[in-house]
């Protein structure tokens, strides 16, 4: 365990070290706001890994100027390859511990992750805690996903991956709003040239966790921006969203006790497909090959649906 060091919360004394890790491209307007947010945790013993995914603007800068006035900040700077490539940056650099990821034009409440890590003295201590987000904040969409405290524990990951989908994790397979232990990364990565790649790669890490908090502490502010990646919407990351989702349902029809739990999960992969007709850019060819995966009265269903629906 590299460069350990002790941090205290008021009367406890902590072993651990929190990586976070943020990347960065074009958010010269937001990252201000990010970045103060992330020094208001109040977390002695945190690196903050910006990573300039070769940013155009000056939010390189930005990113220097606080790394040479607070020492916790540490600079990547790397030629753009997209999302996944610079978090995986910050992945392969990470000393901590303890890992989260928070977007650049994102922010978190006040003393978020410093409340959270105290839950990782718990019995049993977690594997991973997932705290509250205001999703599409400065939206009319703007809602408030929460979690009443509680852990779910296991001799079998199994079983604990069983309860994740009972809950409807896949609803909310973002990377951010999350602590996890290190050891969880230690042999994965993002998928490089994925949108949505959260939902690829979400259900390995739970797979591996014996146990999950459920906090209601702090919060994660997903904030709503016009050109955001995550609002433009294109078939080949639309189909991407439900191949992933799809996988997940044919995964958790082998489990036992979730039986009644995947009728929920099916419906998410049918909105899947009724966002890849609704594309401007649908490829009809494929769309015909995907619509095949499901029944004939779910095929009427999707495409009366993209029918009296709006385009993306």
């Amino acid at each position: 365990m590299k460069n350990k060091r002790y941090f205290c919360t008021q009367n406890l004394a902590i072993v651990m070290k929190l990586s976070v890790i943020v990347p960065v491209y074009n958010v010269a307007a937001y990252l201000p706001d990010c970045l103060r947010s992330l020094q208001q945790q109040n977390v002695d013993d945190m690196e903050v890994i910006l990573v300039d995914d070769g940013s155009t603007d000056n939010s390189g800068a930005l990113c220097d100027e606080i790394a040479a006035a607070d020492p916790r900040f540490h600079v990547i700077h790397q030629r753009n390859g997209g999302l996944s490539a610079a978090r995986n940056a910050g992945l392969d650099n990470a000393t901590g511990d303890f890992i989260t990821f928070v977007d650049s034009d994102d922010r978190l409440g006040s003393n978020s992750l410093r409340g959270n890590l105290r839950l990782f003295e718990a019995n049993p201590s977690p594997d991973l805690i997932e705290y509250p987000v205001r999703i599409y904040e400065g939206s009319p969409q703007e809602h408030l996903l929460s979690f009443d405290d509680a852990t779910i524990t296991s001799s079998s990951r199994a079983s604990v991956f069983a309860d994740w989908i009972q809950r409807r994790g896949y609803e909310h397979c973002y990377a951010w709003n999350k602590i996890y232990r290190a050891s969880l990364w230690a042999s994965r990565r993002f998928p490089q040239g994925q949108l949505f790649e959260d939902t690829a790669v979400m259900p390995d890490i739970i797979r591996q966790c014996k146990a999950i908090r459920y906090s209601s502490r702090g919060c994660y502010h997903y904030m709503s921006r016009q050109h955001s990646i995550s609002r433009t919407w294109h078939y080949a990351d639309c189909r991407q969203l439900f191949l992933n989702n799809w996988k997940l349902l044919r995964e958790a029809s082998s489990l036992p006790h979730v039986r009644s739990s995947l009728r929920n999960l099916r419906r998410s992969c049918l909105n899947r497909l009724v966002d890849m007709g609704r594309c401007k850019d649908c490829n009809y060819a494929d769309y015909s090959r995907q619509l095949a995966k499901i029944s004939s009265i779910e095929r009427f269903i999707c495409r009366w649906r993209v029918l009296t629906s709006s385009k993306l």
